[in-house]
């Protein structure tokens, strides 16, 4: 993984116009963008709101963007990192794109011509500039964050028209910040990740920002396929065949990337596995695991966690240890989860729960990385299946049962609610925070 300056990864240097839209008073969110198209709702529970923008920093500042580095160094991430958060609607086939300051849906888009791609795991690059998503019935999308970036000749109408929000979700070809779409006729695809980018050491522009991501038939194909893609244009650059992980069902089920550049990807229970793609080598490793999986991360030290799927095994998460080829696990039972598991700037691993009783109470909960010690758990208003970390250290929680996310203020258990989504169904990096950790190692 190459950087500018003294060898330290990531992105910065780039401004840009970005639309923040607004938060009212009441909770209900303003519209955004040059239409006026209604952004969703807003609202809070738990106490005072703890909007950042309102009222402070957050609960913990998030990694280093703008530092006052010598001239010809490079920041780690840029002002756009982590800032948005990208939730696929699975079923309108579309992504929306929520400002995490202002609690405003800002952008909604097709990922798919026919509609029906049924996208589900998205993946924001580390300077925050593109997200790119997975759709369940194969194909990839790239959507430009940065509004200055979008092509405005691509619908052939001068100047960029691009969606403002939930209700301006524009025509497919029509969106000038929709990228590429690299289409691959796959039964099930999901996993996806960004690296890091290598940078200009001139002006800390992205040089080559690439992009993996997983797939299968699952008539076809004994296991499932692994592509590094070109960031630019979504071209296929390197393939490799995953021998040992089943194309059984879903195929693989999510991935993520390790300080080294390396995929990690892993499959569904019963049967989990957890493979590594050497990004050098192309080489493939396979483990098993100790328990059923579902979501899967890399925490800042190099380290894949899974959650484990209903608590199978007396395990709530299983954190992989590289080196010794060992797991531990936090086998804590009041956790039993279905969810992703996202790394906060303190370190702490968080997770989406619920108690097994008559109303199978759902929260949130932290993960001590060293001790696996279960944190208290903060109560939220649905079960929920994604969870990221923004750039302030809130944790998000998405829930399809209510068309929602949630911000949760850990610090204090406030929770604020965007409503307006469909079907969201993301648990994969939909901030770009996981990237920022590993590449840009906040804990120094």
């Amino acid at each position: 993984m190459a950087a500018c300056g003294n060898d330290v990864p990531g992105f910065g240097g780039l401004t840009a116009d970005v639309d923040t839209g607004a938060a009212s008073t009441s909770g209900t969110a303003a519209s955004a963008g040059s239409t006026g198209a209604d952004a969703g709702s807003a609202s809070s529970s738990g106490g005072e709101s703890s909007d950042p923008v309102a009222s402070s920093d957050g609960p913990g500042a998030i990694y280093d963007v703008g530092d006052d580095r010598p001239p010809g160094e490079c920041d780690c991430g840029s002002s756009l990192s982590a800032r948005y958060l990208w939730v696929a609607n699975s079923g309108e086939s579309t992504i929306s794109k929520i400002d995490t300051d202002t609690l405003v849906e800002v952008g909604r888009y097709l990922t798919r011509s026919d509609g029906a791609g049924n996208p589900s795991r998205t993946s924001v690059s580390l300077s925050g500039t593109a997200v790119a998503v997975a759709n369940r019935y194969g194909g990839v999308t790239k959507v430009w964050a940065d509004p200055s970036l979008c092509d405005a000749q691509n619908n052939g109408v001068p100047g960029v028209q691009t969606s403002s929000g939930a209700g301006d979700v524009l025509p497919w070809g029509q969106d000038d910040c929709v990228a590429w779409f690299a289409d691959f006729d796959y039964t099930t695809q999901r996993p996806i990740a960004w690296m890091a980018a290598e940078l200009d050491p001139h002006d800390c522009t992205p040089v080559s920002e690439r992009l993996w991501v997983s797939g299968c038939n699952k008539f076809a194909d004994d296991w499932i396929h692994v592509h590094r893609l070109d960031g630019d244009d979504g071209s296929v650059l390197d393939s490799v065949e995953v021998e040992g992980l089943d194309c059984v069902d879903l195929g693989g089920y999510g991935g993520a990337v390790d300080p080294d550049g390396n995929f990690w990807v892993s499959n569904l229970a019963p049967q989990s596995k957890l493979a590594r793609v050497d990004a050098a080598t192309l080489e493939v490793r396979v483990w098993d695991v100790p328990a059923g999986v579902y979501g899967i991360t890399v925490d800042r030290d190099g380290r894949p966690w899974v959650t484990c799927n209903n608590g199978f095994d007396g395990c709530s998460a299983a954190r992989f240890d590289p080196e010794t080829e060992t797991w531990a696990l936090a086998d804590d039972h009041v956790v039993s989860s279905q969810s992703g598991i996202a790394q906060d700037p303190q370190g702490r691993m968080w997770m989406n729960g619920w108690w097994y009783d008559e109303q199978y109470t759902p929260f949130v909960v932290s993960i001590d990385p060293e001790t696996l010690a279960v944190g208290a758990p903060i109560a939220t208003p649905a079960g929920a299946k994604g969870i990221a970390v923004d750039a302030l250290g809130y944790v998000w929680s998405v829930a399809p049962q209510t068309n929602a996310a949630y911000r949760i203020d850990p610090a204090t258990g406030v929770v604020d609610t965007v409503g307006g989504l469909s079907g969201p169904y993301t648990y994969s990096d939909m901030t770009g925070a996981a990237l920022l950790g590993t590449a840009c190692d906040p804990a120094g």
